[in-house]
């Protein structure tokens, strides 16, 4: 969406002051030594669907289970530093323990002959949201009519449900986008690539901060800045409603150290001067977007229900509390809400002013008789 069509990666930003650990992938780290060696029967390749940062994920049918599974393998972990390897395993039993309807399953963990690490989920047919709404930016009939503002806040709420009970349980995402978002042919939203996720008390000091710019948090670029915890998911989840609002990525189309640069500065444009020419972003929605995106944690949502409350707030006809609404316009929205009740008062009005009207001209009329004029 941003400087072309195709889907933005992550990128590992270096940071002064730390070291890195350089030790070679050869040398099994203790997270490797508990995998059991998985049966070279059990898992039969049939196609590669893609890859991404370390891992790269096939499509294999499982013989015990008769089912096709994507599988994530490391292609080149000899050569790759302990964390790397550590951080395979770790994104692997993370997800695992995310059961929820809205993150994706996690079957199996091991490791092959060979010594390659290795973990199965299911197989996800449909689109990422990053597709839907390029899709949408160009016109697509099929999708304008199938991804409208009020499906597209139904998917953001299902992004919101996955990222709150990760979030429960301690976990933070740090990697949100539309890319990492799949929309199923039956309506099913499931948040994937669980890569640079970690426990919040969980320091990554390897010497880079990870993460896609224009939906990293300005904490997550600069050495010296907040710690990351949920309120860096937030802004994430605040870039992915960006997207949704312009259509298009934050700080789309511009050098990526501008990007970052700013990030860290705060100098955001609002989505309703970034979507495409017609297409109407509801200022309610922009306040709810730029909050979530505020450059000072401190200025953001507590918490991801707050997030989708203010949502809720925007779905069901009330001025979400980003906005900071004014009396005349909780007047109207109030009057929105209840327009059958307010139109059934204002017809019993009228009905009673044309009645009193009537009930004066008879008076007249009987008065005027009386007297003979």
């Amino acid at each position: 969406m941003s400087s072309g069509e195709e889907d933005l990666k992550t990128r590992v930003i270096p940071v002064t002051g730390t070291s890195e650990d350089e030790s070679g992938g050869a040398e099994i780290c203790e997270a490797l030594e508990s995998l059991p060696v998985k049966p070279q029967e059990r898992y039969r390749f049939i196609r590669s669907i893609g890859f991404g940062g370390m891992k790269s994920v096939l499509l294999v049918r499982d013989a015990d289970t008769g089912r096709e599974v994507a599988m994530a393998i490391m292609p080149d972990f000899r050569e790759r530093p302990r964390r790397d390897l550590e951080r395979f395993v770790r994104e692997a039993r993370l997800t695992a323990k995310l059961e929820h309807p809205n993150i994706v399953p996690v079957h199996d963990l091991g490791i092959d002959r060979s010594g390659s690490p290795y973990f199965t989920m299911k197989y996800l047919h449909g689109q990422s949201l990053a597709s839907v709404l390029r899709r949408l930016r160009k016109g697509d009939p099929e999708a304008t009519e199938r991804f409208n503002l009020v499906r597209l806040l139904q998917i953001f709420i299902r992004i919101c449900n996955a990222i709150e009970f990760a979030h429960s349980r301690g976990v933070g995402h740090f990697d949100l986008k539309p890319e990492n978002v799949n929309i199923g042919e039956f309506g099913e939203v499931v948040v994937l690539d669980w890569g640079l996720a970690r426990r919040f008390e969980q320091e990554d000091s390897d010497g880079r901060n990870k993460g896609t710019p224009g939906y990293m948090a300005p904490e997550l670029i600069t050495a010296d800045g907040f710690p990351a915890d949920a309120r860096s998911d937030i802004y994430s989840l605040g870039g992915i409603l960006y997207a949704m609002l312009a259509l298009t990525n934050p700080l789309s189309r511009l050098p990526v150290e501008e990007v970052l640069r700013r990030t860290v500065t705060g100098e955001l444009i609002p989505p309703s001067d970034a979507s495409p020419e017609g297409r109407y972003v509801p200022g309610a929605l922009e306040a709810i977007c730029m909050k979530a995106m505020a450059l000072e944690p401190g200025q953001r949502y507590g918490s991801v229900s707050e997030l989708r409350e203010d949502i809720f707030a925007f779905q069901t006809g009330y001025a979400p509390k980003a906005e900071n609404a004014s009396p005349l316009k909780h007047a109207g929205l109030f009057i929105g809400r209840n327009m059958f009740i307010v139109l059934i008062l204002l017809t019993l009005i009228l009905t009673g002013a044309l009645l009193y009207l009537y009930f004066r001209y008879w008076q007249l009329a009987q008065m005027l008789e009386s007297t003979g004029v």
